[in-house]
């Protein structure tokens, strides 16, 4: 059995470089805008001061009067507050938070608001849904869907294994 330094020295012999190993299939990434980049930025960042503040607010004035189901949505929320700091440095790499975020708000859109929406009644306040709908938007023209197809449907997938050094590779 080979040690990782036998693997290592072998590797550097050979030429090989596992930290390069996809990086022909990085430099075929679409273009993204600079104007994308930065409103990505502006809406990471408005999430972490808008959301964040709302959220840290909520926390701090009683999260021990909440139900569990309210607890829920609270903390979720927060922690998506935090992790869009990330999104503010780099915003294509911290994307998917953006695709949850469409995707979640859709989804309480069409189940929660649109049902008493369509009886005449009150939607309901949690979520103000005007807010929504043009956050959606915005996040709809500000996404770059040409990365989003390359990134996440064209490249190929991450291995399930590592493939195993056979003797002749020595």
């Amino acid at each position: 059995m080979q040690s990782q330094s036998d693997i290592k020295n072998h590797d550097i012999k050979t030429g090989k470089d596992h930290k390069n190993e996809y990086a022909s299939i990085k430099a075929a990434a679409p273009p993204v805008a600079l104007w994308e980049t930065w409103g990505l930025r502006i809406i990471f960042a408005a999430m972490v001061i808008v959301l964040g503040s709302k959220q840290l607010n909520y926390i701090l004035e009683g999260a021990s009067e909440w139900t569990q189901w309210r607890g829920l949505g609270h903390s979720m929320l927060a922690t998506l507050a935090v992790m869009a700091i990330g999104g503010v440095f780099r915003p294509l790499a911290f994307l998917p938070i953006m695709l949850y975020e469409i995707a979640w708000k859709l989804v309480w859109l069409s189940v929660v608001a649109l049902p008493p929406w369509l009886a005449g009644q009150e939607i309901p306040a949690i979520v103000n849904a005007k807010a929504s709908l043009i956050g959606i938007g915005v996040l709809i023209v500000l996404i770059p869907w040409r990365y989003v197809w390359w990134r996440y449907f064209v490249q190929p997938i991450e291995p399930w294994r590592r493939k195993k050094q056979s003797c002749s590779d020595q």
